[in-house]
């Protein structure tokens, strides 16, 4: 009973109406706000679409042509290339072991061979 009294002095009907026109602009701007971010969502996700129409349009493109990406790298050489030799540096480029390596500086994965063979593969390009 005695909290009536209070709440009764400190809300008076105008600053009910004061209240209840600010909920009501907050509420707007909230809408408002729904529908633009609702809107940027339906854009991106058209774009999206449209990424995916333009992907199938270029691999419709290169059907016709008669390139297909899975079939040129199925088709690539998968041998060693010989190459010319190439002048190594006159000082060697310091390597960094990991504690326990072995002394060759492999890593004991023969990594060495995987390096000439990239180097090897890299010249030719080169070339080519």
């Amino acid at each position: 009973r005695k909290a009536m009294p209070g709440i009764k002095k400190q809300l008076t009907l105008p600053s009910l109406n004061n209240i209840m026109r600010e909920f009501e602009r907050e509420n707007e701007k909230m809408e408002n706000t729904t529908e633009v971010m609702g809107d940027a969502i339906d854009d991106a996700m058209t774009a999206d679409g449209e990424e995916e129409e333009s992907e199938e349009l270029v691999a419709q493109v290169l059907d016709e042509l008669g390139v297909g990406m899975e079939t040129s790298l199925v088709d690539a050489p998968r041998t060693a290339v010989k190459v010319a030799a190439v002048a190594a540096p006159a000082t060697q480029t310091p390597v960094l072991v990991a504690e326990g390596a072995n002394d060759a500086g492999t890593g004991g994965g023969g990594g060495a061979g995987i390096d000439d063979d990239l180097q090897a593969r890299l010249d030719n390009l080169k070339r080519g």
